[in-house]
């Protein structure tokens, strides 16, 4: 009798190892996409603040503002993928306000505007210009390190994406004086 007891006792024991290292994996395999997701997620963010950011220099320049009032209120819409701030302080909605006044004299900065490309750190492009009957606005986030590099390399994923936005307004300010 009690060797048959210690042999179900024996049996037992290596299942419950076989369960664990399920378990292990299931929960690996779960991290993975949890991870993925938040990856995704931080990328669709950026994106739509970029959307947001163009959305407002071509409204501004659509109205008739000058190009650098247009390219401040694209830059102070950003400021959420600016990253940190330089010379703002800490309340944000007064260094905002500050900017739109003063523009770079006012001494605001956050640590991805003015930067180049080049240097290989994020950098926030605002462009704006002006078409015959349209405004267009681009604004880009260069050099941001979306995606991790472990979790790029896992999905053969060569390139980071590079967010941006293109947005194109009719001309109103264009229209108005015509007339």
């Amino acid at each position: 009798m009690k060797y048959s007891r210690f042999k179900l006792y024996r049996k037992e024991r290596s299942q419950r190892g076989a369960t664990a290292l399920e378990s292990v994996m299931a929960v690996t395999i779960l991290f993975l996409i949890v991870f993925a997701m938040l990856q995704v997620y931080k990328w669709c963010v950026t994106e739509q603040i970029c959307q947001y950011s163009a959305f407002y220099a071509s409204k501004s320049l659509a109205l008739g503002f000058e190009p650098e009032l247009s390219l401040r209120a694209a830059r102070v819409a950003g400021i959420a993928m600016s990253g940190r701030s330089v010379g703002a302080g800490e309340n944000d909605e007064y260094a905002a306000e500050n900017y739109m006044v003063y523009g770079d004299g006012s001494g605001v900065r956050y640590e991805y505007w003015h930067q180049s490309s080049a240097s290989g750190s994020p950098s926030l492009h605002v462009y704006g210009k002006y078409t015959d009957d349209d405004v267009v606005a681009l604004v880009r986030m260069e050099n941001d390190q979306l995606l991790n590099k472990s979790f790029s390399s896992l999905f053969s994923i060569s390139r980071n994406p590079v967010p941006s936005s293109r947005v194109y307004t009719n001309n109103y300010a264009k229209t108005l004086l015509e007339e």
